[in-house]
């Protein structure tokens, strides 16, 4: 209802003496005269506090309880048939989509935990030789974690001995059960100097480059899906090339 902490208090204080002058109101409550008078007119222009003349000086009096209890609860009426209409409006005529920056080698862990959030496919772009460089336990951690919260994962990586050896040795469990596809193109002619991921409605950026490590999440639906077409296009690209 919008009541200072002032006005809380004088008003407590008028309802156990049941209403009386300023300065009896004041004493009760325990706060300056003058403080108190503002604050009961304050009160009294909100109409929870009424006042009259005794003996030419004025008494203040406060109203019910419960009368603040139904104005509350009819507050709360209004706004509950209200709020879904304006919630309705924000989602019709507002975009906004939302942006988050990572910064640093410990900001860049959080994004991780984000993706291990996804409800749908992880599709990207990935390097896992600079990752498990810079992150080799938590690199560790997303795949364990991916397998047991059932995942899937479509990515392209660079085609070299480290990638090759790694998604032998560190990827199989995740290949035999189906929750990754995985190919690796030319690195030469594709390098992929940052990781990309898209999922859900989001899209990641991250650049593993010590001298700009950073990350991006942009949360859009049209741009998640716009970048998912534009991989799908990359996939199918690359397994066209590996079947030939």
């Amino acid at each position: 209802m919008g009541f200072t902490a002032e006005e809380v208090n004088a008003y407590v204080a008028a309802l156990e003496i049941g209403g009386g002058f300023v300065s009896s109101i004041a004493r009760k409550a325990g706060s300056h005269r003058v403080t108190t008078y503002n604050t009961l007119e304050n009160l009294h222009k909100k109409g929870f506090m009424k006042k009259t003349k005794k003996r030419g000086v004025m008494f203040y009096y406060p109203v019910n309880p419960q009368i603040i209890l139904n104005q509350i609860e009819d507050s709360y009426k209004v706004a509950k048939s209200i709020v879904p209409q304006l919630i309705d409006l924000q989602n019709t005529y507002a975009f906004k989509p939302t942006i988050q920056f990572f910064e640093g080698k410990e900001q860049l862990k959080e994004v991780f935990d984000d993706l291990l959030m996804s409800k749908t496919e992880v599709i990207g772009y990935t390097n896992y030789q600079i990752s498990t460089e810079l992150f080799p336990e938590h690199t560790k951690y997303y795949s364990k974690e991916v397998l047991y919260r059932n995942t899937k994962h479509r990515l392209l990586c660079p085609n070299n001995n480290f990638h090759r050896e790694y998604i032998t040795s560190e990827l199989k469990d995740r290949m035999e059960s189906g929750l990754l596809e995985i190919f690796a193109v030319n690195p030469t002619q594709f390098a992929f100097k940052n990781a990309l991921y898209i999922y859900d409605d989001k899209v990641m950026t991250i650049s593993f480059d010590r001298k700009e490590m950073m990350a991006v999440i942009i949360e859009s639906k049209n741009n998640a899906e716009t970048n998912r077409a534009i991989f799908n296009l990359a996939w199918l690209g690359a397994t066209s090339f590996v079947a030939k």
